[in-house]
């Protein structure tokens, strides 16, 4: 029994290390107090209980995620994008609340005005 030849005449190089990235801290560090002060400019003027503050949990999870994952080069469109959704989340978090909120409110007053 003849072993099969190798389809390659010599063996495979391993894929190169990816470049580490020595700048990976600054989006993060830029999203960060941005997102907490959009986030309390936003809550500041909506005059939410305190209780609703608790949904802010989600855009700052999103800056949380900025700090993470591998600190090399091609990973950092992606810690870019998760901070600046943190932020976007973060501003616009009780402005969406109001506008869901505010037909379910005037629907639920239309049902049960009396007549």
């Amino acid at each position: 029994m003849n072993p099969t030849p190798s389809p390659l005449p010599y063996p495979p190089r391993p894929a190169p290390a990816p470049a580490p990235d020595e700048l990976w801290w600054l989006a993060p560090a830029i999203c960060t107090p941005l997102a907490l002060l959009l986030a309390y400019a936003d809550f500041a003027g909506s005059g939410f209980p305190l209780v609703w503050a608790l949904g802010y949990a989600l855009p700052l999870a999103f800056v949380a995620g900025a700090w993470g994952g591998a600190k090399v080069r091609y990973k950092r469109v992606q810690r870019i994008v998760f901070g600046i959704t943190g932020c976007a989340f973060a501003f616009v978090y009780t402005k969406t609340l109001m506008a869901v909120l505010m037909p379910i409110a005037i629907v639920l007053w239309l049902v049960h005005v009396d007549r």
